[in-house]
């Protein structure tokens, strides 16, 4: 089966519409998708690549539907790339690749926060 979503940015103010509460339970979502499917994680120009087993589609396209909708700066782009997925996080905003980076479990070099 081959997968391929993607969701673009719909501006690139760096605002997040989550508060706190819900900015901590989506960063462990992220970390659950992960811990549980991650196969890898590196930089890339404007952000991170994700690389997951491919029976994580349905959840890694949920986490980044329900993500552009709540921090519409970023770009998502979710793909099958041979026996695994590769989900692209990305972003043309100012510190935007910082939170990317973030989202995927990478350090921040002193990029700013949504």
């Amino acid at each position: 089966m081959t997968t391929h979503v993607r969701y673009g940015h719909r501006h690139l103010d760096v605002v997040c519409d989550l508060n706190a509460a819900e900015l901590g339970a989506r960063a462990a979502e992220w970390r659950r998708l992960l811990d549980d499917a991650g196969l890898g994680v590196t930089r890339v120009d404007g952000g991170a690549r994700l690389w997951l087993r491919p029976d994580a589609a349905a959840a890694a396209e949920d986490l980044m539907r329900r993500e552009a909708s709540c921090c519409g700066f970023l770009d998502f782009e979710l793909t099958t790339d041979g026996d695994r997925l590769r989900l692209d996080i990305t972003s043309l905003a100012s510190y935007g690749d910082e939170i990317a980076a973030a989202l995927a479990g990478l350090r921040s070099e002193g990029g700013g926060r949504c």
